[in-house]
């Protein structure tokens, strides 16, 4: 019996299984896959800060072992902060994170990172992954997800090499320490977190890069990896049998505080978003930019200025993207993948022909009308369908507790929150330039006409 005819027949039984006590798909979120993720702050004699976030989970030696981690780098890192240079508690500080994720039944992937900051820049950062059964308590590593064949490990050495050689495009990586990386004793042993839709290989850039901070992410879309799994995997990766999906996804930062307030929320619930940034506010919060790329989330551009694109030549709109990358290579060391067009203008960009993939949304939450979150969530309840790209916008004062509320029902509703990457890479569908796409299910991204 081949790997795929075995692989399917497991699938298949596991659905039927799965049909007769659900009897529908959307599958509420799993008591094995409930977190409850909070932080507390500690102010320093010298004024710096460190927040240390703990995570409760349904096992306790899980939770025992990823807390423990987080707890001895704020006592290891924490003591040795930098005196606060003003009385803000962003001067100097210790950001112990927990990010979690979910994919499967069962599976539950952490990744604890603790990021030193002095005047809103990155000045260290350590990070380690665990990926757990929760049915168990075992842990699971990437040789439990990938079948021993040479050919697949030589896959994924290939796709590591690509992925860390696409940071900072202009600057040669360290060759050897690239060779290292893709070897395959170390790929088994890289460190990963498992998604909604990917599995995500993370790196320190200062491995490669002499004198960048940003954690180097390489991400592997199911779809393409599928056949390259164990059978447990497969199965556990298998999320488009179980679950609904969509994407959250904000516009018009980032500022200061309320971006921050929004990757709370999306730490504390453990979901992932897409970030769509205005190009000339990257230089200021580069910082913010920063944190959205390193938790996970993706980042893409909002156009240059927020201004309206009829009232710019159109090159000026071609000279966009270029202005747009060379910010966010400088904050981030990658360029962006799509943009959206500030109040989806995006007609004028295709007579300029731009070049970039248009994301616009099928579910306009109204939170830019300064909308409460009871009304947010009114629409989110009555209108959310499969596949939708869902607009928020990170500056607006009611958006981090809506955002809150929207991932914690959302889940309970069967769905599985995705990044805009994520959720065309489901359907195999490959953005085009100059092309508009509004959500996707089932490879349709036509416009709803329903909202």
């Amino acid at each position: 019996m081949t790997k795929a005819i075995r692989k399917g027949l497991g699938a298949a039984l596991l659905l039927g299984l799965l049909f007769c006590l659900s009897g529908a798909l959307g599958e509420s979120i799993s008591p094995l896959h409930q977190v409850q993720n909070t932080y507390t702050d500690q102010k320093n004699a010298n004024g710096s800060v460190v927040r240390l976030w703990q995570a409760e989970t349904a096992l306790e030696p899980v939770t025992e072992e990823i807390n423990g981690i987080a707890r001895a780098w704020a006592e290891e890192l924490g003591q040795d902060l930098p005196a606060a240079g003003n009385a803000t508690s962003r001067s100097s500080r210790l950001d112990v994170e927990i990010r979690y994720s979910r994919t499967g039944h069962s599976w539950l992937s952490f990744l604890v990172q603790a990021r030193t900051q002095y005047h809103r820049k990155l000045t260290d950062q350590a990070f380690t992954t665990r990926t757990y059964d929760m049915s168990t308590g075992e842990r699971v590593l990437l040789t439990d997800i990938f079948d021993s064949d040479d050919a697949t490990w030589d896959f994924l050495a290939e796709r590591v090499r690509e992925g860390l050689r696409a940071y900072w495009p202009d600057t040669e990586p360290d060759p050897e320490a690239l060779g290292a990386l893709c070897a395959r004793e170390a790929l088994e042993q890289a460190e990963f977190t498992l998604h909604g839709m990917s599995l995500v290989l993370h790196y320190p850039a200062e491995l490669l890069y002499e004198g960048k901070k940003t954690l180097m992410s390489v991400t592997l879309f199911y779809p393409e990896i599928r056949d390259l799994m164990t059978e447990h995997a497969y199965l556990e990766t298998d999320n488009l049998s179980y679950y609904h999906t969509c994407a959250l996804t904000f516009d018009d930062g980032p500022v200061s505080t309320n971006t921050t307030k929004v990757l709370n929320s999306l730490m504390e619930t453990g979901a992932t978003a897409t970030f769509f940034v205005i190009g000339n506010r990257i230089g200021e919060f580069a910082y913010q930019v920063q944190r959205e790329h390193d938790e996970g989330h993706a980042v893409a551009a909002h156009n240059w200025h927020h201004g309206n694109v009829a009232k710019s030549s159109g090159a000026a709109l071609r000279d966009m993207p270029g202005k747009v990358n060379q910010a966010m290579i400088q904050a981030i060391g990658i360029p962006v993948r799509y943009d959206r067009v500030p109040g989806g203008r995006y007609p004028q960009m295709i007579r300029a022909k731009v070049g970039w993939s248009y994301i616009q949304w099928s579910l306009d939450t109204y939170d830019w009308r300064g909308r409460s979150t009871a009304q947010v969530m009114s629409k989110v309840r009555r209108a959310i369908q499969d596949g939708d790209i869902i607009l928020c916008h990170d500056i607006k004062e009611n958006t981090p507790e809506s955002a809150r509320q929207m991932v914690r029902y959302l889940e309970e509703q069967g769905y599985m929150l995705l990044t805009v990457d994520e959720l065309f890479a489901k359907d195999g569908v490959k953005l085009q330039p100059d092309t508009v796409y509004y959500r996707c299910v089932d490879g349709d991204t036509s416009k709803r006409e329903d909202t």
